[in-house]
């Protein structure tokens, strides 16, 4: 199980890595890493159970947080109405909005870097790329998915990890004409 000792800190040089692609047909290594990933997000959402085992809420997770140097992200948004669950291997966002926009409240925070929070411009739309692993269907399909929101600035600070960037690394006061997302 993956628990907070599992998600390595800011300071571990494999979060400063570029990962490396997931060879294809995904291995059951990698499909494992990528569905104890998800177990930990929904632990970490659900009130009971992170207190039990002392885990930190998050809503997204990325290989290079575990100290695995592949490119693969999970993500768990659950907004009271709709529930976006995946682990993306090989993800290539291949288009952008101009419009930016940006979290609101404290910002942006990381499993990786506690305690630390920030507002970072992000792109409001996103078109990416990749072996999409859905745990309901337990299927893994290639296709290419369009996010907008909060989905997307999610996506994109996850996407970040795979470049050996932390949102850090891109706090700013300059929001120019972004829109604030809450």
């Amino acid at each position: 199980m993956i628990d907070n000792e599992c998600i390595i800190k800011e300071g571990n040089e494999t979060l400063r890595k570029v990962a490396i692609k997931v060879n294809v047909p995904i291995s059951k290594e990698d499909l494992n890493a990528g569905k104890q990933m998800l177990k930990y997000l929904r632990m970490s959402q659900d009130e009971e159970k992170a207190k039990k085992y002392k885990l930190r809420p998050g809503v997204g997770l990325a290989a290079p947080q575990i100290n695995i140097s592949k490119r693969f992200f999970a993500v768990l948004i659950d907004d009271g109405e709709n529930v976006l669950e995946f682990v993306v291997y090989n993800p290539e966002i291949i288009a952008e909005s101009v419009q930016m926009v940006y979290l609101g409240g404290n910002g942006e925070g990381c499993l990786s870097v506690p305690n630390k929070y920030g507002r970072v411009l992000r792109h409001k739309k996103i078109k990416i790329r990749g072996s999409w692993y859905d745990p309901i269907t337990k299927e893994i399909t290639e296709e290419t998915k369009t996010f907008s929101g909060y989905p997307s600035i999610v996506i994109q600070h996850e996407y970040d990890h795979l470049n050996g960037i932390l949102f850090t690394d891109k706090i700013t006061n300059n929001f120019g004409d972004a829109e604030e997302i809450s």
